[in-house]
């Protein structure tokens, strides 16, 4: 085996060893989960992309949630109420087994009072996939 086969050779085994083929993709439900270092958020705008994002839902029934994909890898939404730590929202999602694929931005939040923070330091998102 010549040096340029044997380059070829180890570059296919490193993309093999690399993708997750061995598991496929499994549509399901996966939980957006807030953290936040303030009592008294009362609305959140956020982004989160990946492929195949297909609805969102309310985590919580004190909880309003406005969403709309905006492309095959992005959704859009706003969160509105009394927010908290813990379950935010739910999203539809063509790949739940594979949330590394998934990113949520936080792009704002507001008071309960409507005072648009100045920061969205301490903040995080985390997402729970069901397997």
């Amino acid at each position: 085996m010549n040096a340029r086969m044997a380059l070829a050779a180890a570059v296919l085994l490193a993309a093999a060893a690399c993708s997750d083929s061995t598991t496929p993709p499994t549509p399901g439900v996966v939980t957006l989960s807030l953290v936040t270092p303030n009592a008294d958020d009362g609305a959140m705008a956020l982004v989160l992309t990946g492929p195949g994002i297909t609805s969102i839902a309310s985590g919580s029934g004190a909880y309003a949630v406005y969403w709309r994909v905006v492309s095959p890898t992005e959704a859009r939404m706003i969160v509105v109420g009394d927010l908290s730590n813990g379950v935010l929202a739910t999203a539809q999602m063509a790949e739940a087994n594979r949330l590394s694929g998934y990113h949520v931005e936080i792009l704002e939040v507001a008071t309960r009072s409507d005072a648009v923070r100045a920061s969205t330091a301490g903040y995080a998102i985390t997402l729970a996939g069901s397997h």
